[in-house]
């Protein structure tokens, strides 16, 4: 059939049932109920016989019952800080399904298998109440630290401050003030490429230096110049120039914030651009650096209550956190991204930050951005209710997550009976608490909050904190005497120091004197190897020269008896010569005259 000959439906569900309605109880006619409500008479006439479901197509795999229990368990994994995946839910739906049609006496409706996307496209469009995000990490500090004791406390000594000292109608009093990370290297949106590359390589905008930014904020839309804090040292040159107007510039071994720079901003930032009027609230995070006894000593004469947030609980009670900072780190890349569109060349640097920074604080240090803070966070208007529920909920699931005997290091405010039952082997618990209110009896084994922990976990020694006064005198004598400790125990580390510095030097001393010694002995052996070596070249000399001699006596006794031979031999000739002579001189005589 065409597109013109088609017919679409013109009427309205609830106009339906209201027909049927009219037909039953008012005894209408088909004909005039569906002429007073403009519904095509025929097809009233069938929903009102039951000849056609409300519904085109084949039914759902799962019943009504099972699906909306899956709902219900995606719901409440979600708000308790465990949100399931599509995956999941698929896997889940199979495993409902196998148990449903057990309990049916029926085969498996999907045989068996995991549903697909389909079934998952299905799903979502008859259950529009769920959806799919992007889950934020949450660290299981926070969620045990996210939970209804833990708010109405950090609210009840809040509203206590703001009472006691008429803050309530004067928001330009109440400040708040956290340092976030910025990374010059921005994240990246997604990039067009060509539709065959499975890769996407990119250059990177900036190194990968690490700077902090100390921002503070009032809850009537102020801002106080920020402190920016650059790792290993400050950048050379003109860095400064184009940054944010009354900005202080410092640096640490790690470009991160610490007690001696904190003590800097509060004295150099703080102090000088905050309202003239007092008392002043003044809200920060729990975080070590924070806890400086020159810094508290001075809010105290200068009439500043310093209040210390639950630690952990920053995400979702620190206006900076709640509407700042996500913009301005969005901001950041944003603007990162446009300016090496603009020139592929460009490169964030240290030497560039606090220009690029002070566009981007601009934007989202806005008055409407802070006061949305504040007001989230029910700081101001003070309301305890504004924060999320979900946040009110978390540590239960944590801790049904960790078992009975898990401890965290912070302070939950639960009581031991809202600690599930958990079986010590398995670690499963006894009794699924969404049984029978969730989801349905026959599924409890199914959809059951996960349990992961067995045996018992190694308790924790860290103090467990909750929100305070950090101006509080008790605060300040603790942190006296802590100061005091420490002061003592690097007199103690020192003197230590020194005698271990002079038992080494004594251990040096005497293995020199030692190494002094055996060079001695050394000196002394050599000097006695020297005389020995000598001595044998003496004797060889001496055994030279007796051989020597020795050759010499023989050469003069082979000579003397050469000489002694030629004299014989000589003797010998000269007599037989003078034998010869006289012979001759007989036969002269012989002759004849």
């Amino acid at each position: 059939m065409s597109d013109r000959h088609r017919r679409y439906r013109e009427w309205e569900e609830s106009d339906m049932q209201e027909a049927i309605r009219m037909i039953a109880e008012q005894s209408k006619s088909v004909y005039a109920a569906a002429k007073a409500l403009n519904i095509p008479r025929v097809t009233l006439h069938d929903r009102f016989n039951q000849r056609h479901g409300d519904k085109v197509g084949r039914p759902p795999k799962l019943s009504a019952e099972d699906e909306t229990a899956l709902v219900q368990y995606s719901m409440y994994m979600a708000t308790k800080g465990f949100p399931l995946t599509a995956g999941v839910m698929k896997a889940l739906a199979k495993e409902v399904d196998k148990e449903s049609s057990k309990q049916r006496g029926e085969e498996p409706r999907f045989g068996g298998k995991t549903p697909g996307k389909k079934w998952w496209k299905s799903f979502r469009l008859r259950h529009p109440e769920i959806s799919l995000r992007t889950p934020d990490s949450l660290d299981r500090a926070r969620a045990a630290m996210s939970n209804k004791n833990v708010v109405a406390d950090h609210f009840k000594k809040l509203g206590d401050i703001i009472d006691q000292h008429n803050l309530s109608e004067r928001p330009y009093l109440i400040y708040n003030a956290d340092e976030t990370g910025m990374a010059l290297d921005a994240r990246r949106s997604r990039v067009i490429v060509p539709t065959a590359s499975k890769r996407a390589p990119a250059v990177k905008s900036g190194s990968r230096d690490h700077i902090t930014v100390m921002a503070c904020v009032s809850a009537g839309g102020g801002v106080i110049p920020p402190m920016i804090v650059y790792d290993r040292a400050l950048p050379s040159g003109l860095f400064s120039d184009g940054g944010p107007s009354g900005a202080v510039y410092a640096h640490s071994d790690s470009g991160y914030m610490t007690r001696e720079l904190f003590e800097k901003w509060f004295f150099c930032n703080f102090l000088p651009h905050c309202h003239k009027a007092r008392p002043l609230l003044l809200i920060l995070d729990q975080a070590t650096c924070h806890l400086s006894l020159k810094v508290l000593q001075t809010a105290i004469q200068e009439k500043i209550v310093i209040y210390g947030l639950p630690p952990h609980t920053s995400q979702y009670t620190q206006p900076l956190d709640v509407s700042i900072f996500a913009s301005v780190k969005a901001k950041w890349a944003n603007t990162i991204e446009s300016l090496q569109a603009s020139n592929m060349k460009f490169q964030a640097k240290k030497s560039t930050f606090a220009r690029i920074y002070s566009s981007v604080q601009d934007q989202s240090f806005s008055p409407q951005n802070i006061k949305s803070g504040f007001k989230k966070t029910g700081i101001y208007p003070f309301d305890p209710q504004a924060i999320d529920n979900i946040w009110k909920e978390m540590s239960n699931a944590v801790q049904d997550a960790e078992g009975p005997s898990c401890s965290t290091s912070v302070d939950t405010g639960t009581s031991d009976k809202d600690t599930p039952k958990v079986c010590d082997t398995c670690g499963n618990q006894l009794v699924n608490p969404i049984a029978g209110t969730l989801v349905p009896a026959h599924l409890h084994k199914i959809l059951r909050p996960t349990t992961t922990q067995n045996g018992t976990v190694k308790q924790t020694r860290r103090k467990k904190l909750s929100a305070r006064v950090m101006t509080h005198e008790d605060l300040v004598e603790e942190l006296k005497k802590k100061e005091e400790d420490e002061k003592e125990k690097r007199a103690k580390g020192e003197e230590r120091k020194k005698k271990a510095e002079t038992k080494r030097k004594e251990k040096e001393a005497k293995e020199m004197e030692k190494e002094e010694k055996r060079k001695e002995k050394e000196a002394k052996e050599m000097e006695k190897e020297e005389k020995r070596k000598e001595k044998e070249t003496k004797e060889m000399e001496k055994e030279e020269k007796r051989k020597e001699k020795g050759g010499m006596k023989r050469k003069r006794e082979e000579k003397d008896g050469d000489e002694a031979g030629q004299a014989q031999d000589n003797s010998i000739e000269e007599s037989g010569t003078k034998r010869t002579r006289r012979a001759k001189k007989m036969d002269c005589y012989e002759y004849n005259f």
